[in-house]
Order: C-alpha cells, then sequence, then structure tokens
C-alpha cells in the first residue's frame, strides 16, 4: 500500500480510510499473523527437540529452561493471534478514523538492534515520532511543513501531504503517472514508458520486459528475464526504489 497515495487523501482529509486503505492494512494484519504463526511453530519445535535430546548430565532446571522457554514464547504468540492479533491494528480497522498531526518535518535513519543491522526509518512532525516503512521515508519531503495523517491506536501512517506558505501542494501524482520517463545513477538505467514496457541497464547489461503498479503501489518490473516486486516512489526528479531492503535513488534524465 503507497502510504503517499493521492487518491486517498480526500478521504483522509475527513478523518477516513478509504476501502483500498482498509484492505492493504486487512492483509497487513494477515501477514503478521501469519509470520508470528511461523515463529511460534520454529520455537514448538525447538522446545521439542530441546527436550529430546538434551544431555543426561544437563540439571533438572536447565532442562525445564530449555524446553520452558521456547514453549512460553510460542504459547505467547498462538494466543496472541488468536485473540486478534496486532490489537491496536485491529482497533483502529474496526474503527476507520484518522488524525493527524501539522507542524515541521524531520527525517532520522536508526539502526535497530539485530543481527541484520535493519534499518529503521522515523519521521517526526512537531512533537511526534513516526516509525515508517522505507517507501513512506524516501517519499516524504525531507524539511518544510507537512500534515501527516495516521491510525491512532497503531500510530501506522497512512497519508502525508507538504504545505508551501501555509498552503498544502498539490497531492503527488500516483506512481504509475510518476515513474514514466528515464532515470539513471552511476550505475544503472531505466526507461519505463506509457504502455507498460521498461528497458533497463545494469553495469553494462541490457534488459526489456513489462513494468507495471498493482493495487498496493507496488512496482512490478521485468528485468533481466525475471520479474521483481519493489517498494517505489518519486520525490521531484528522483526515483527511490527499496528491493530486499535496499534503497536505490534514480535521477530523471532531462
Amino acid at each position: 500500500m503507497n502510504p503517499l497515495a493521492s487518491e486517498t487523501l480526500e478521504s483522509n482529509r475527513r478523518g477516513e480510510l478509504t476501502a483500498t486503505q482498509r484492505d492493504g492494512l486487512a492483509r497487513l494484519l494477515q501477514l503478521r499473523n501469519r509470520r508470528a504463526l511461523g515463529i511460534a511453530i520454529v520455537l514448538l519445535a525447538a522446545a521439542a527437540l530441546g527436550g529430546l535430546f538434551a544431555a543426561s548430565s544437563v540439571s533438572a532446571i536447565w532442562r525445564i529452561a530449555i524446553v520452558g522457554v521456547p514453549l512460553g514464547i510460542a504459547a505467547s504468540l498462538i494466543l496472541r493471534v488468536l485473540t486478534g492479533g496486532d490489537k491496536a491494528l485491529g482497533r483502529d480497522l474496526r474503527h476507520g478514523r484518522v488524525q493527524t498531526v501539522t507542524g515541521p518535518i524531520t527525517k532520522e535513519q536508526e539502526s535497530a538492534m539485530d543481527v541484520d543491522s535493519t534499518s529503521v526509518y522515523i519521521l517526526k512532525v512537531g512533537d511526534q515520532r513516526f516509525t515508517v516503512a522505507a517507501m513512506a521515508f524516501e517519499a516524504a519531503p525531507r524539511t518544510g511543513q507537512v500534515r501527516l495523517y495516521y491510525l491512532p491506536a497503531s500510530r501506522k501512517v497512512v497519508n502525508l501531504e507538504a504545505f508551501t506558505d501555509g498552503t498544502p501542494t498539490a497531492a503527488p501524482r500516483p506512481l504509475a503517472e510518476a515513474i514514466i520517463g528515464s532515470w539513471r545513477n552511476h550505475f544503472a538505467k531505466a526507461t519505463f514508458t506509457s504502455n507498460g514496457r521498461v528497458t533497463a541497464s545494469v553495469m553494462g547489461r541490457h534488459s526489456t520486459g513489462q513494468w507495471s503498479v498493482d493495487t498496493e503501489g507496488s512496482l512490478h518490473a521485468e528485468i533481466a528475464g525475471r520479474t521483481e516486486i519493489a517498494q517505489a516512489s518519486v520525490s521531484g526528479d528522483e526515483l527511490s526504489i527499496t528491493l530486499s531492503g535496499r534503497v536505490v535513488t534514480l535521477a530523471r534524465e532531462v
């Protein structure tokens, strides 16, 4: 779901979610529940194997810990899913209310405390702070006055508009329109045409295929014989594409 979609802005200004936004958030909730169940299954298997193969020399307390800790975490994850999963997001979906905050925007990128050093993307508007996806982070302006639209319980960002001299700027064009043209950086070039063709050159390797934008705002592009699905956004003359957690930026050719 594109969090900065112009076609949803009017509804969000009225404090409402669109049907498309509701569908996208419902799918996000289902995905989170599936991930939680997947982790629970792995933990249950670890508990079973730990109890089966724990060495007899290990004390009873340690054997209980080896089995009990993953078993307890798995049980809590399963209970969470059975009771509605992400309760904050579920409550927001039921109520459908959108709130706003207006003020100067700043952007921060931090490293999460995990083995993959995953980036955490943060938008600060006024005195409030929101964690967002890489696509929303790249699409948001670096500075200036903005109005940010979010869900009150989960604090999920659903839209944002920038202001110039106290007046909202024109809503951003949909990605399927804004991406049309030629883009390049130091090692790649891509041209997206209005009839759904993409021509790409990456490190001297050329390919031609089809491209499209799905209902959730994700970019589908056929490159070198395979279809890649990525999050993309256009801000001014910059195209940002997020693929496998990495953000690639290209400039529009004039």
